[in-house]
């Protein structure tokens, strides 16, 4: 019989935080009326994640080919490629589902055929950055109404998937992928939307700011915008991907004019009129924030994520619609 519901857990490395997603995502399941299935998408981790997971009965657990597949929006399209549910529920490694949030998220779906996904508030339990804080003071997981796209995790109807390109993930996305969905499934004519009860905890990485911040260099992740952006070249969701990219863009652009302007007049004065800008826009943001930590902590970021596009547009992509080479471990 073919699953209502599929819940995709992608993973890598995850052996101290899997048992307890995979606890509350079946504890969630047992609520939900139908037929569904549980599937473990790992981009090859090397610790005890695949061996905790295959101790469970009936989750079934696939698993990349290719190490230098890894991606967040690699791990997305994996557990996509064996799904088999009329919806689908994308969630990370380190989440837990929260009790009765899945039968309303199905209630709304089949209440409003112009959703393409439902999301609810996401919990963080770790707040060891400046940019888990400034994210959670933003409340960017837990505002309800329409929203662009599903930060977080959510509840996709698979119909609307496949109109949106067939892809649930772009397998050349290390971060973005979600607000890459978003934006293809604007595009395909579907809106999201988050409804104001507890969907998931999250625990997240219990690093500084700056660790934080040279890790995903190192990955590649920070460069994920400059893909994303290359990605949407030409296609209809072009200038969403421009605005959601607005603060790095705006500093390049700010620092752009001021080099030529310096190199064309030969004077430093419009170099020191973009510094001048970008403190302004700073000093805003801490009166709105009512926190000079915020605004520093932004205005480097800007600058970090400015660069990292800039790398990022000269990364080289592949179709996101070509199968992800990968196998299927075990299946009860």
């Amino acid at each position: 019989m073919t699953p209502m519901l599929s819940i995709l857990i992608k993973t890598y490395n995850e052996e101290a935080k899997i048992a307890a997603t995979l606890d509350a995502a079946l504890a969630a399941l047992a609520e939900v009326d139908g037929e569904t299935e549980l599937i473990v998408a790992d981009s090859r981790s090397t610790d005890r994640t695949v061996a905790i997971a295959a101790a469970y009965p009936g989750v079934r657990i696939v698993q990349l080919s290719e190490p230098a597949h890894r991606g967040c929006g690699a791990g997305v399209q994996l557990g996509f490629q064996f799904a088999l549910g009329e919806f689908v529920y994308l969630l990370d490694g380190d989440m837990q589902l929260q009790p009765g949030y899945l039968p309303q998220a199905m209630a709304a779906l089949h209440a409003d055929p112009g959703l393409g996904g439902v999301a609810g508030y996401l919990e963080d339990t770790t707040f060891h950055s400046q940019i888990d804080q400034i994210r959670a003071r933003n409340k960017l997981s837990a505002t309800e109404g329409d929203v662009p796209h599903l930060n977080g995790g959510g509840l996709y109807r698979r119909t609307a998937i496949v109109a949106a390109g067939g892809y649930a993930g772009d397998r050349n996305l290390k971060a973005y992928e979600e607000a890459d969905l978003g934006m293809r499934l604007k595009a395909a004519g579907y809106r999201l939307r988050r409804i104001p009860v507890p969907a998931v905890r999250h625990t997240g990485h219990a690093v500084g700011t700056l660790t934080l911040l040279a890790r995903h260099w190192r990955s590649g992740r920070a460069m994920a915008a400059g893909v994303l952006l290359r990605g949407a070249v030409g296609q209809p969701w072009f200038v969403d991907a421009l605005l959601s990219q607005r603060f790095a863009i705006a500093v390049l652009g700010i620092w752009g004019g001021g080099t030529l302007g310096a190199l064309l007049l030969g004077s430093p004065v419009p170099l020191l009129t973009a510094t001048g800008l970008l403190l302004a826009l700073a000093s805003v943001l801490a009166l709105r924030k009512r926190s000079v930590v915020h605004a520093a902590i932004s205005l480097s970021h800007w600058h970090y994520a400015a660069l990292a596009v800039l790398i990022g547009l000269a990364y080289a992509r592949v179709a996101p619609v070509l199968p992800l080479p990968a196998t299927e471990l075990t299946r009860s």
